[in-house]
This record gives structure tokens, sequence and C-alpha cells, in this order.
């Protein structure tokens, strides 16, 4: 069920490498996923590490499984409304009722 998602941009980065001795940065992505964006409750704030309570951020539900700080050295970043957030936690929700994967992600401080 899609009715209350909309398209957010995503920004992947891959993880760069050597190349003949030189360090060359990984390639980066723009994708489109659909999610429905929610205000972030106290008690997840709560869970976020230190540093990242503060922050704006807002929960994502939908069916792209987005790379979190948690799991990967490049996480992806979410724009939404114009801002630049980083996806500090993604798991996946398999109730049988509805799949989705749910996503919490906080403002990048520019």
């Amino acid at each position: 069920m899609s009715i209350f998602r909309r398209p957010i941009t995503i920004k992947r980065f891959e993880s760069g490498g050597y190349v003949d001795g030189i360090w060359q940065e990984g390639d980066d992505e723009q994708i489109t996923v659909r999610v429905s964006v929610q205000p972030t409750s106290p008690e997840d704030m709560q869970s976020l590490p230190e540093g990242r309570r503060e922050r704006k951020s807002y929960t994502l539900f939908g069916s792209a499984r987005l790379r979190s700080v948690e799991n990967h050295a490049n996480p992806d970043r979410a724009i939404i409304d114009g801002e630049e957030y980083e996806v500090v936690t993604s798991s996946e929700w398999r109730n049988g009722i509805i799949n989705h994967n749910r996503s919490i992600v906080t403002r990048v401080d520019v």
C-alpha cells in the first residue's frame, strides 16, 4: 500500500579504492524511492546515538532497504524538503500484513 508514500531522492555513495596506488573516490548515484515521512517519536529519539538526538529527524517507512550508519561505512542520505538527512538506522519489519523497512534519518549539519 503506497497511498501515503511520496517520492524522495536518496544519495547513495559507493566505497572508494586505490587504483595504481592512487586513491579514487567511489561513485555516487541518486535514486528515487517512495516512503511515508513521519515525525520521529521521543522514544526513538532517545535510542539514537548521542550527538544525533538533538538534530531534526524523521522516520521513513517504505519498501526500499536503505544503507545506515549502523551497517555501512557510506550511509545513504535522503533529501527531504530541500534538506539533507543521513540514514542512522534501518530495519526490516516483516509482520505478514504490510512488510516494510523503517529508517530513521537525522539532518546533516552544513
